[in-house]
């Protein structure tokens, strides 16, 4: 909000009132369905389905050639639709502790679009761009998760390599979350030039963050690469199969700037989760603050698993 503008607060204060009842209606209807299998649709070698599983809508991108997985691409409770439920879309609002105010961010994939629309609904100064390459997952979330492109939210069915050659924008802030079926991300999305490109679109302000299966092949090139690119590199290990790099020019917090940067972003949003979990899994890992010989690479297993965030 701006303080400085009253009106303009207050209208973005009616738009949230409104945009939040828009989601609790959308909710309600798929909490009110007796279906359990709400969507599936075919792409590529691929099934994208939707399901509901007691009060939550549950998005997978099914391998057509194996038979089960339990990689969830994306889940909504219809109960408090903007509580985000992924512990990796949890972490990454973590990337507000360095940009608390970003002013354009690019998130690509979609998923459901949950993280997309925590964001727009919180940071009603910022302008979203988001890009998915499969139109089905785009369908889902629109349909079912309450998805809603506007005016400062926008969206593009396109591989996201070939979208950023095209684009000539820069972003504050960068959100990659690009999996198919279990954990793995499509290799052109972790390669150096890749990656490379994507710090070519971030000012010197910005900030990358960057979800990241723990079994992933690419996992530890990923790694060293954004300390190659960046000057500050943290990761956050989820509690499932994931880890969050986050990326920046801009200097590591200190052990005492964290807990009152998390602080401070807890009263500026009610994001219904305790960002001070997720704070206390931060590791630095560039600059180097462990002991000679030590392995900064992979975060596991620094951290017990601890309990579940309220």
């Amino acid at each position: 909000m701006d303080p400085t503008n009253p009106d303009k607060s207050h209208a973005m204060n009616l738009w949230q009132q409104v945009n939040e009842a828009r989601l609790l209606r959308n909710a309600r209807r798929w909490a009110e369905t007796r279906e359990t299998t709400l969507f599936t649709e075919k792409w590529q070698s691929y099934y994208v389905a939707v399901t509901r599983e007691g009060q939550r809508l549950v998005l997978w991108m099914l391998d057509t050639e194996t038979a089960n997985t339990d990689w969830v691409q994306s889940a909504l409770d219809l109960r408090q639709p903007l509580r985000l439920q992924s512990s990796y879309t949890q972490a990454m609002i973590l990337s507000l502790l360095w940009l608390p105010s970003p002013r354009s961010i690019f998130l690509s994939g979609l998923g459901g679009g949950c993280l997309a629309t925590t964001l727009h609904h919180h940071l009603t100064h910022a302008r979203l761009t988001c890009v998915e390459i499969a139109a089905p997952v785009v369908t889902a979330a629109t349909r079912f998760f309450g998805f809603q492109p506007d005016d400062r939210l926008t969206l593009s069915i396109a591989d996201v390599r070939a979208f950023l050659q095209q684009d000539t924008a820069s972003y504050d802030l960068m959100l990659l979350d690009i999996f198919c079926d279990h954990g793995v991300s499509p290799e052109h999305a972790t390669e150096d030039a890749f990656l490379a490109l994507c710090r070519s679109r971030i000012p010197s302000h910005g900030l990358l963050a960057m979800n990241l299966g723990n079994n992933d092949p690419a996992f530890d090139r990923v790694a060293s690469a954004l300390r190659a690119l960046f000057a500050t590199v943290y990761s956050c290990r989820g509690r499932g199969s994931t880890t969050v790099f986050f990326a920046t020019d801009l200097p590591p917090r200190t052990p005492e700037q964290l807990p009152e940067a998390t602080r401070s972003l807890a009263r500026r949003h009610d994001f219904l989760f305790s960002l001070s979990y997720w704070t206390s899994r931060l590791r630095q890992l560039q600059p180097d603050p462990v002991a000679p010989g030590a392995d900064p690479g992979r975060p596991s297993p620094p951290l017990p698993p601890g309990p579940p965030p309220p």
